[in-house]
C-alpha cells in the first residue's frame, strides 16, 4: 500500500509513511521552514512526486515539473 500523511507542524511539515517499494526505511521526515517561504512547499512537492514516482524520465514525452518563476 502506497500511504503518505503530511501534517503541519509547528516548524514545517512532518512526513509519515510506510517503507515504498524502493526498500526506503525512513519513514518519518520533518521538511522545516526557512526564511525562503516557497522552499518548504516546493521541498513538499518534490518529496511526494518522488514518493509516488510522478516525476517521469527526461525522455518522456510529457512529465510533471516543478518550476519557480519570478514577475517581471
Amino acid at each position: 500500500m502506497w500511504k503518505m500523511t503530511i501534517t503541519r507542524v509547528s516548524n514545517g511539515y512532518k512526513i509519515t509513511y510506510p517503507p515504498n517499494h524502493k526498500g526506503t526505511l525512513i519513514t518519518e521526515i520533518v521538511i522545516q521552514e526557512t526564511e525562503d517561504e516557497l522552499k518548504i512547499h516546493e521541498e513538499l512537492l518534490w518529496m511526494i512526486m518522488e514518493y509516488f514516482d510522478f516525476s517521469g524520465s527526461k525522455h518522456d514525452i510529457e512529465r510533471i515539473r516543478i518550476v519557480r518563476e519570478k514577475q517581471n
